[in-house]
């Protein structure tokens, strides 16, 4: 029975999945498919190319402060907070090269989750879909009200996580009767059931996009709806969830090296404590 990697998203939180997945590469640990969100599939892409190495995560932390990543002149300037340009152009192919061959020839499936936004429904992109500019993953990753709608393929995208927040529900349809499931929050925590961003603004913004404003207003539930079936399938044995084991208290634009150093090193432990229970798992 076949086995997906579920990668969550969480914006700067998603240090923590780096680090889960470093151990997964330091132990030669692959699955036939993974499945991103947002920062999830920002990971995903590291990973499938074999890119989840300690040094290239420390240059990378290094440039979260980089306004060139992230700051409020870039959103002045291009709509966007992140520099998306920056990061997928500099970054990808001088700072820290990323192997897009290496990643095309994997056999590893990658699915990155958008939301589609006249439907309010998750979409998601293969490799096939992917340009050297990574288009469906600024999608995956553009969150509303500091991000521009990406337009991509007819479609118009945003963050995946307004639709889909953990990519189980995809990766079961998909046929996949076991999962390992990487969270970025501790096992206690549940979402306010208050929206993240109220009524009024969101229809002043998104008022031509009806489903993803009711995304935007029914997120928390949605949230909360999906936590309960990781724990539910993972109560069943037909999943492991790799959540953080102590409260990881930072905004989603976090951008201090040292903070997000820890992040990192946090989900390289509680990966490494749970390894022996993972290895039995994939053997099953």
């Amino acid at each position: 029975m076949p086995v997906g990697l579920v990668l969550e998203g969480g914006g700067m939180r998603g240090w923590y999945t780096a680090g889960v997945l470093s151990v997964f590469t330091k132990n030669k640990i692959t699955f036939p498919v993974v499945y991103g969100i947002s920062a999830g599939s920002i990971n995903a892409l590291s990973y499938i190319s074999g890119q989840s190495t300690e040094e290239s995560i420390r240059v990378l932390i290094k440039y979260t402060g980089d306004k060139r990543v992230l700051s409020t002149e870039n959103l002045d300037k291009t709509g966007s907070a992140f520099g998306f340009d920056f990061m997928f152009g500099e970054m990808f192919h001088t700072i820290t090269p990323f192997d897009y061959k290496k990643f095309f020839k994997s056999p590893v499936r990658m699915e990155a989750g958008t939301t589609d936004m006249e439907t309010g429904k998750a979409k998601f992109f293969g490799k096939e879909d992917m340009d050297d500019s990574f288009t469906v993953i600024r999608a995956s990753c553009s969150l509303p009200m500091i991000s521009n709608i990406v337009h991509f393929k007819g479609y118009n995208l945003m963050d995946g996580g307004y639709s889909q927040p953990i990519p189980i529900e995809h990766s079961i349809e998909e046929g996949n009767g076991r999962n390992i499931i990487v969270l970025t929050r501790e096992a206690s925590y549940r979402k306010s059931m208050k929206p993240e961003i109220d009524s009024p603004t969101l229809h002043k913004n998104y008022g031509e996009y009806p489903a993803f404003i009711k995304d935007v207003l029914h997120r928390p539930q949605v949230y909360n709806n999906e936590l309960k079936l990781c724990a539910d399938i993972e109560k069943a044995g037909k999943a492991i969830v790799i959540r953080p084991s102590r409260p990881i208290k930072i905004g989603r634009c976090e951008n201090n090296p040292e903070i997000l150093w820890k992040i990192y090193q946090l989900g390289i432990r509680d990966c490494t404590a749970l390894l022996p229970k993972i290895h039995a798992f994939l053997k099953a």
